[in-house]
């Protein structure tokens, strides 16, 4: 069984670092990336390293919807206080989330 993943907040280090670790996993699929920065641009253009692993990947805004429809899990990596408002609203339609924000650190 292949995971569809999403991650929100894909254009930094964090983000590039956790998709390197990804691509040779074996049963996952990234389905879906964003970046308020980077949207409609290729994934690849900010993660060349990534070139083999990513084809026709791009960046996308965050629309929960779309993510809920392309992923199963999504990898939660904001900006301190985006992530509290954004989690509870995957949860509520099913999804697991991975958080990496500080947002619910104890």
């Amino acid at each position: 069984m292949v995971v569809r993943l999403g991650v929100v907040g894909g254009s930094g280090y964090t983000g590039g670092e956790l998709l390197r670790i990804l691509a040779v996993h074996p049963k996952v699929e990234v389905t879906y990336v964003t970046s308020r920065e980077y949207a409609g641009k290729p994934f690849t253009a900010i993660h060349p390293h990534l070139r083999g692993f990513y084809k026709g990947l791009k960046f996308s805004n965050v629309d929960v919807e779309a993510i809920v429809e392309n992923c199963e899990t999504v990898f939660v990596n904001t900006p301190h206080g985006v992530s509290s408002t954004l989690t509870p609203q995957f949860l509520e339609r099913g999804l697991r989330v991975i958080d990496l924000s500080a947002d619910f650190r104890l």
